[in-house]
């Protein structure tokens, strides 16, 4: 491995650390006819593009012109009508997906981590397990330094509630966490939108350096640029109600406008003026795309665009399966084509390293395109747990909840304080363990629903980019938020069981034991739910009614339940958990005397009531080991098909 690390003072955009024995070869990007409707709209109608190494196209246009859906197409996350995406010669595919760096316009991360710790996990996790920490964390100080983050490393990144970084940080941080894989091919969907013009401007600069000094290709979509950065860019693509207005140098797009007639006014922003034309009246609009497609019969048109046996031109091709030409390589260029390119141009093209073969008998196809993990299992697993811990703890054992906890342990101790083994606080007792048992449920439960929602965006986000597996994430999860989940069920019940009686350590833990475990599966429950269901509100109602019924048929607030509804109870969490703790409480503890006019029949054999009366006088009940073997079927069913809802039914494409 080659390890350069002494430029960390270089002002350039130069990666400190080479993660391979050579750098990433360079990735020329072209396009042609794309197509693609939604709901019998056509979005993008035969757009051609292309982009070198060493350049950033930009993608300009009105809103709702097809920018984003282009972007979209390019990065693989988007299903063609018609149309082929090339990197170098290959056709785009799975290996290919998975190295392109997309940066979204939302800003998507965990709110409690800071910028720091976000970069050193996304270093760990998307990072080769051949570079050791002490390489992947000079990746990190290079990245803060040529993004200039290093005033905001240790800030939280924050959210509407909870103050953190800035927009421009955040348009920064979710570019630094692109740039650690050092990409050959980037894509940024407006990038500088919310920003100050200095920030932008800025950033810019930075992306700008990163294409020219490390060889880059860079696609960008910009809303309404100023003439800076407009000419920062050296490619135009321009979007006219999905089809193509300009595709070209950015310094001639004024001289297209001014052959067809359109001149731009001296110290005019060619940025706003090209915008104002491709929303002006119709007969503008399709004179300008009418240009547009003559532009393409052109000489200046690039080669690789315009090549003689290219059967997908929009006026030939006719079928929208989306299909390849024939042994999925890129078409042959006529040597004429291949002489009028520039020499660097020619050599890309004619790289032998290139992955399309040219043998007529290969074939490239998606299963050939493998695509392995950047990191192994075990370190996906470890690294995904310590950071479920870190981003959990502050919500989950937030201030708040520790006021909560020890205050609802302090009343519910003294509201059932010191009760007595007497028939008359029996149901006292049972309402301290229902309870308990109840409000732990809904707390994990709710807990888990409310978060599951903005951590999955985060979570789809880096499984598109390939940085590890879904089940290492799942695995990680559990294990990461364990000690959360049963931290303040465990402080609620050493502060109040002891008030409500203390009779026997093995009863105290066992309690205590049954307590967890019915939190952690009212937990999975939750995760189950908020996984199948991507509206909040949707997942709330199917909760209330789950854990409503729960409470219904846990065996306390009814115990003469109509016939043909008992096997509700079956369905009941609660039920099982509240049996068990009866069953310990009742058979282990000190034992429950008779009243002087008991309801319970065995008190005129005997002056105390055994457990098998109280559990019988709530109708069935199943034995200690069989409510225990039922929880932990709940917790592993749930768990399980939320993961199955994740793997199948929620899987980001």
């Amino acid at each position: 491995m080659v390890i350069d690390c002494n430029r960390a003072n270089d002002t350039t955009v130069h990666f400190p650390c080479l993660i391979t024995d050579h750098r990433p070869l360079p990735v020329h990007l072209a396009f042609r006819g794309i197509s693609v409707g939604a709901g019998g709209r056509k979005i993008l109608h035969d757009i051609d593009g292309l982009v070198r190494p060493g350049q950033i196209l930009a993608v300009m246009g009105p809103s709702g012109c097809g920018k984003t859906t282009l972007l979209n197409c390019l990065s693989g996350r988007l299903k063609l009508d018609s149309g082929q995406i090339f990197c170098n010669r290959d056709p785009l595919c799975k290996r290919w997906k998975r190295k392109i760096c997309y940066v979204l316009q939302q800003d998507i991360f965990f709110p409690d981590l800071t910028l720091r710790q976000t970069l050193e996990y996304t270093a760990r996790l998307r990072l080769p397990d051949t570079m050791s920490h002490t390489q992947k964390m000079q990746y990190v100080d290079h990245i803060i330094d040529v993004l200039e983050l290093q005033h905001c490393q240790d800030t939280i990144i924050g959210d509407y509630l909870k103050r953190g970084l800035s927009g421009g940080e955040k348009k920064r941080a979710n570019i630094a966490c692109e740039l650690l894989t050092n990409p050959s091919l980037m894509l940024l969907d407006e990038p500088t939108s919310g920003l100050d013009s200095h920030a932008a401007y800025s950033l810019m600069q930075t992306l700008k350096k990163y294409a020219v000094n490390e060889g880059k290709t860079v696609v960008i979509t910009l809303h309404q640029p100023s003439s800076q950065i407009f000419h920062l860019c050296d490619k135009l693509l321009l979007l006219c109600n999905g089809q193509t207005a300009y595709s070209g140098d950015v310094c001639k797009v004024v001289d297209f406008f001014g052959s067809i007639g359109i001149h731009i006014m001296p110290h005019y922003n060619p940025a706003d003026f090209i915008l104002e034309q491709v929303k002006s009246s119709a007969e503008v609009r399709q004179k300008i795309i009418h240009a547009a497609r003559e532009q393409r019969k052109s000489s200046d048109y690039p080669p690789e665009l315009r090549c003689h046996n290219c059967a997908y031109m929009s006026d030939k091709f006719n079928d929208h399966s989306n299909k390849l030409l024939p042994n999925g390589t890129f078409p042959a260029i006529e040597q004429e084509a291949l002489n009028s390119m520039e020499p660097d141009v020619r050599r890309l093209w004619l790289d032998t390293h290139s992955h399309a073969s040219s043998s007529a008998s290969s074939e490239t196809s998606e299963s050939d395109c493998h695509f392995s993990w950047p990191t192994s299992f075990w370190t996906q697993l470890t690294v995904l747990s310590q950071r479920n811990f870190q981003e959990a703890r502050p919500r989950m054992l937030s201030k708040l909840n520790w006021v909560q906890t020890i205050g609802l342990g302090i009343m519910a101790g003294l509201l059932w304080f010191q009760l007595e083994r007497r028939e008359e606080c029996l149901h006292d007792i049972q309402g301290w363990m229902f309870f308990s048992t109840t409000y732990w449920m809904l707390f994990a439960h709710f807990g888990a629903l409310s978060s599951f929602p903005p951590e999955r965006e985060v979570i789809n986000k880096e499984r598109r980019s390939g940085s590890y597996r879904l089940s290492a994430y799942y695995i990680a999860k559990m294990l990461g938020e364990l000690p959360l989940t049963i931290t303040l069920p465990a402080i609620y019940h050493f502060i109040s069981y002891p008030m409500l009686g203390f009779h026997s350590p093995l009863v105290f833990l066992t309690l205590l034991a049954f307590l967890l475990l019915n939190t952690v599966v009212a937990q999975s429950v939750g995760f189950f739910i908020g996984a199948c269901c991507m509206d909040m509100q949707a997942s709330i109602t199917v909760s209330a009614l789950y854990t409503l019924a729960t409470q219904l048929f846990g065996g306390y607030l009814a115990t003469n339940i109509p016939v043909w509804l008992t096997w509700m109870r079956y369905l009941s969490m609660v039920h099982y958990a509240y049996q068990n703790m009866q069953i310990i409480e009742f058979s282990e503890g000190l034992p429950i005397l008779c009243a002087q006019q008991s309801k319970f029949s065995i008190c005129n054999e005997s002056d105390h009531i055994p457990v098998t009366a109280i559990l019988e006088a709530q109708g069935a009940h199943l034995p200690l080991w069989a409510n225990t073997l039922v929880l932990i079927m709940f917790l592993v069913i749930f768990r399980t098909l939320g993961y199955l809802v994740l793997r199948y039914f929620k899987n980001p494409k």
